[in-house]
């Protein structure tokens, strides 16, 4: 067998160390203790962000009216982040007719999320906040749960919840339930054993006592939430059974800049949080080395893995390469949701995302089919 399929296989093999350990882990290690409703309800205050959302926000609204968590115990702080269409007043009607407290936050200029955020928390009456987003949609008992697990113990200060797509027919959409499947399984193991800083935006909730802001700098606010927990000494969870769903964009284009754009600002706020390696606990001693390795290296070797390994198997025998590649494709094509595919698409996002560092994506524009 050539000398380049054998390093192939090699690098291969190092890539997916981490991967292989959290398989193992998630299969075999501790596991987050379910937690129940909060016995006592105590007041949040939910900061919501909103740019060119229009023709959802009504019904998102009306999403927040249905869940189950007491609506005398919680405020609503609406953001418009300079929306070029009628969100702001399809909000203002809604709001007003839901008999929610709210507060209408309109920027005057482009913040994006992180800074929007950051104005918000201030104004914020309650000593608990919530962030979201304005084109997702609650479980209706997601917040019971999100709450539920965030004063579960005084040592855990932020916490968030699984993020799925809502299911239909689209590639796209089978390619990210295989994903998150997976992703959510390996934040639990993390959690239950110490922390996780996987958080999803689209659901955090954490306690102004011990995080009184996002860094609104570098990285993404949801992975920024969770390392200031960390910093401070306390844990960040992820929450299964909170479960939010979004729309996945129905093309691979739309979603190659949602997901380049995560991506990015992922690694960005892993790279800005390295002191947090000389910690004494699990988390840096253990789980962000790997995460580390997943975002900068696992990528690249990947890549390299498959250039070698195809190069070596041309040259062994041409045949036997047409041959694998055509039954990877048509394997692929058939069962489209698989891991193997999800992992593949996701190496590619890492990949462009670290080649899109330096840019400045704290402003976002919407990748959804709801923009205008």
């Amino acid at each position: 067998m050539p000398m380049f399929f054998l390093m192939g296989i090699v690098f291969l093999t190092v890539a997916l160390i981490p991967y292989i350990l959290y398989l193992f882990g998630i299969s075999f290690g501790k596991k987050l203790t379910d937690i129940g409703f909060p016995k006592e309800y105590p007041k949040i205050s939910m900061i919501m962000s909103a740019y060119n959302e229009e023709r959802v926000i009504e019904d998102r609204i009306t999403n927040l009216m249905q869940c189950h968590y007491p609506q005398d115990s919680y405020e609503i702080l609406f953001i418009d982040d300079c929306s070029r269409d009628n969100t702001l007043s399809r909000a203002k009607t809604c709001l007003e007719e839901s008999g929610i407290a709210f507060r209408i936050i309109a920027n005057n200029k482009r913040l994006g999320t992180n800074r929007s955020y950051n104005h918000a928390i201030k104004l914020a009456r309650y000593p608990i906040i919530v962030t979201t987003d304005a084109d997702v949609f609650f479980e209706l008992n997601a917040l019971n749960y999100l709450i539920g697990r965030l004063v579960s113990d005084p040592k855990i200060a932020a916490v968030t919840g699984e993020l799925r797509p809502f299911l239909n027919e689209n590639n796209t959409t089978k390619l990210e339930g295989a994903y998150r499947s997976y992703y959510g399984r390996m934040c639990d193991w993390e959690s239950a054993v110490d922390s996780t800083y996987n958080f999803n935006g689209a659901l955090v909730a954490f306690r102004t006592d011990l995080i009184q802001r996002i860094d609104d700098k570098r990285g993404s606010d949801d992975a920024n939430t969770a390392f200031e927990a960390i910093r401070k000494g306390y844990r960040a969870v992820y929450e299964r059974r909170a479960i939010v769903f979004e729309d996945i964009p129905q093309s691979f284009g739309e979603q190659y800049r949602q997901k380049i754009r995560r991506a990015k600002r992922l690694i960005e706020a892993t790279l800005a949080n390295l002191d947090l390696l000389g910690m004494n606990r699990p988390f840096s001693r253990f789980f962000y080395p790997l995460r580390l390795f997943i975002y900068l290296c696992t990528p690249v070797l990947f890549f390299i893995s498959l250039f070698l390994i195809i190069i070596g198997l041309y040259l062994a025998s041409p045949v036997i390469l047409l041959v694998l590649l055509f039954l990877a494709l048509a394997i692929g094509a058939v069962w489209r949701q698989n891991l193997f595919n999800a992992f593949v698409v996701n190496q590619f996002y890492l990949i462009v995302g670290l080649l899109n560092m330096g840019k400045d994506t704290r402003i976002w524009e919407s990748t959804s089919k709801k923009e205008i």
